[in-house]
């Protein structure tokens, strides 16, 4: 077992999430709107999507999907178009945001949704994963499992990280949390990862 791959891998995707990006902003408005609950929710719906193109990668279905631009193409045209609409729904529903209930349900389905419809996370995975094989011996496919799982573990510590601290910016924020404003700033962030799926 090459045991220096593993650290490089590790703090390989340590840097990778800390990246600021689409899903590390949502995150971190969710948490100051809707408090650290719902952050961690749609945070574990974020990450869960991880192991979910983990398993595409062992069982070759994004090598597929990288191979064929047309059902890339659905793909992706669906996320973007999928978080489009929750864009202009929060512009509709901007004076709704007080019932903070169902939303928190959602917060996980929408996570995972973000992360699956974006099929560059799976071509990311298929490019990425295979450069750190750590031993010679076993089977390849365990190994991109273990690669997926510590992915998965790392970038949840991040997210609920970003979840919990994000939170002291509550009450600089509480004005813009309270005020009609809120729903075009949601709007805005699904706006910018819609754009980050087809981009």
């Amino acid at each position: 077992m090459q045991i220096d791959v593993l650290v490089t891998f590790i703090f390989s995707v340590f840097l990778l999430t800390i990246t600021p990006g689409p899903d590390i902003v949502y995150v971190f408005f969710k948490s100051i709107s809707d408090g650290k609950r719902s952050a961690i929710e749609l945070s574990l719906g974020l990450t869960s999507g991880l192991l979910f193109h983990t398993l595409l990668v062992i069982f070759g279905i994004s090598a597929i999907l990288s191979s064929d631009d047309f059902y890339y193409d659905i793909i992706k045209y669906f996320g973007f178009f999928y978080f489009i609409a929750l864009s202009v729904i929060s512009i509709i529903k901007k004076n709704d945001f007080k019932n903070k209930k169902n939303q928190t349900q959602k917060n996980f389905i929408a996570g995972l949704l973000m992360n699956i419809l974006n099929p560059k996370v799976g071509i990311f995975f298929i490019a990425f994963l295979p450069g750190f094989i750590f031993h010679d011996t076993m089977h390849i496919k365990l190994q991109f499992l273990i690669l997926g799982l510590i992915f998965w573990i790392i970038s949840t510590i991040i997210f609920i990280f970003i979840s919990t601290s994000s939170e002291i910016f509550r009450p600089k924020l509480i004005k813009l949390i309270n005020s009609k404003n809120l729903g075009y700033v949601q709007a805005s962030i699904y706006l910018l990862v819609a754009f980050y799926i087809v981009s």
